[in-house]
């Protein structure tokens, strides 16, 4: 509990503000994880959401979340969807919607999902051009807020198009979890520390290899 108050306290700290008299004009993403996810890791084993969290390297005071990110449409710089809490109020989400359980539910936004605005006035989303992806990260905290870890990934971007049925005129109160996207496959991220011993035994190799060339 007291990471879910230090999410939505540094969440808190970046909400912006919204065109409230125009919100409920707008297109909306609803969207969540649930407890069916799974995480194909790099070993080309696949696991529950959870497990995956589980056997994750991350330091003590630090939490998973989701959030979704935008790609297409000329975007140059990491640019990712913002979150209502209520009609007349929205959070940035970089730091996305942390796990947890409500009403006997595990995941990110459940049981009714989250909802994100697609709205020109937010990152001038609200077209075909754009696509989706929902990443799966660790924030680790400390004084001056969260540093986000993008752990997995959705896989390939949904299109605009592919998510209509998911994509709604308004924000609604309890919209129902039938109404949600809910990606269940996702992709592994590999760590970086494995990441960079990966690249160091290649280089060992090849180093290795040359000078045998040059021995013979």
């Amino acid at each position: 509990m007291r990471r879910l108050v230090k999410i939505f306290a540094v969440l808190a700290a970046g909400i912006f503000a919204t065109d409230v008299s125009s919100a409920g004009e707008n297109d909306v993403l609803y969207w969540m994880i649930d407890s069916s996810a799974k995480v194909e890791q790099p070993d080309g084993k696949t696991v529950s959401v959870s497990d995956f969290f589980g056997g994750y390297t991350s330091s003590a005071d630090s939490s998973f979340a989701a959030r979704v990110r935008v790609t297409g449409g000329g975007i140059t710089e990491d640019t990712f969807l913002s979150l209502y809490v209520s009609e007349s109020l929205v959070l940035d989400g970089e730091l996305g919607v942390g796990f947890d359980t409500v009403e006997g539910h595990w995941g990110a936004g459940v049981p009714e999902g989250n909802q994100s605005p697609l709205s020109a006035a937010d990152y001038s989303v609200g077209s075909p051009e754009f696509s989706f992806i929902i990443e799966l990260g660790n924030v680790a905290w400390d004084e001056d807020g969260g540093t986000w870890t993008t752990i997995a990934t959705s896989g390939a971007a949904e299109s605009y198009q592919s998510l209509a049925n998911y994509i709604h005129q308004r924000f609604e109160l309890g919209p129902g979890q039938s109404a949600a996207w809910t990606p269940t496959q996702f992709v592994a991220v590999p760590e970086p520390s494995g990441g960079i011993l990966v690249v160091l035994g290649a280089a060992f190799l090849a180093l290795r290899r040359r000078r045998f060339k040059e021995g013979a």
